[in-house]
């Protein structure tokens, strides 16, 4: 029993040591180099248990999925002679692990040549532009330049590159304070000259309003003088008329007027001369005036 138990005791223990030697997995995210003494037996990309010599071969793994390669902010010199702090990242896939693992050998130094690679054909295209023309229009044509420009480079790495993008173009802090105090004073002054615009076309409304109406105001009187000068024509017509009609009964009329107006007034004395025409309805019909009369009425 005890040569059993010790049997089963040394298996297990070669199991352990030799197992992790005879047998690796292959991860779906990964892909293989199997190496003997250093040098490329196989490369494995698909995901799996598989079997190699213990302690002659050895397997190295690198990843299948897109590596980042993440460059830190720097600033760079535009084609004027000013400063931009730019910001960029790339993307990059594994095509060749053999080339991959004889060029740079380790993923974090493929980041760093990539990021080198990368950072250097940047400034190379940062300074053919100036500072506002990459802020404002040039940034996408600066992308695509570097990426044509670092996709080779890349390949000889046994890396594709998939994507590169600039994720900022800002002004150093030492000068972008001004710069923003430069661009409020700019909306400053457009939204004064609009407020200018404005009130001028606004006076302009505001007195061709006012034209209009007077305008309408002095043709409105107009017609209203026409139409009462109309009036006052034809009832001086009918009054014509009437007078033509019968004379007599109109002075009439205009004597009972003369006395409705001054008998019914503040005056209590009227002096008239004996013959006046006023008294003509007042006196006999033969027009005689009775012994004693005078031209005094009360």
């Amino acid at each position: 029993m005890k040569i059993l138990a010790g049997l089963i005791v040394l298996f297990v223990v070669v199991a352990l040591v030799v197992g992790p030697q005879l047998f690796y997995v292959v991860d779906e995210t990964e892909v293989a180099i199997l190496t003997r003494f250093g040098e490329v037996k196989t490369t494995i990309v698909n995901p799996g248990l598989n079997v190699k010599t213990p302690f002659v071969e050895k397997v190295t793994y690198y990843e299948k999925r897109l590596l980042v390669f993440d460059a830190p902010s720097e600033p760079m010199l535009t084609k004027d002679k000013k400063r931009l702090i730019i910001d960029v990242y790339a993307r990059g896939k594994i095509i060749s692990p053999q080339l991959f693992r004889e060029s740079v050998f380790t993923e974090a130094r493929a980041a760093s040549r990539a990021i080198d690679i990368i950072s250097s054909e940047l400034r190379l295209e940062i300074a053919k532009d100036n500072q506002i023309e990459i802020i404002a229009e040039t940034r996408e044509e600066i992308m695509n330049r570097v990426r044509d420009n670092v996709a080779p480079k890349l390949e000889d790495f046994g890396i594709e590159l998939v994507d590169l993008r600039i994720k900022r173009a800002d002004f150093p802090a030492t000068i972008a304070e001004s710069v923003y105090a430069r661009m409020q004073a700019e909306r400053t002054r457009i939204a004064d000259r609009e407020r200018a615009e404005g009130a001028e076309r606004d006076a302009e409304v505001r007195a061709e309003v006012d034209r209009l109406a007077a305008i309408i105001k002095a043709e409105a009187e107009r017609d209203a003088q026409i139409t009462r000068g109309e009036g006052e024509a034809a009832s001086i017509k009918i009054f014509a008329e009437a007078l033509q009609q019968d004379p007599e009964f109109y002075a009439f009329q205009r004597s009972l007027e003369a006395y409705r107006t001054f008998l019914t007034g503040n005056t209590t004395t009227l002096v008239l001369p004996a013959d006046s025409e006023l008294f003509q309805f007042l006196q006999t019909p033969a027009g005689i005036r009775g012994p004693g009369s005078t031209g005094e009425s009360n």
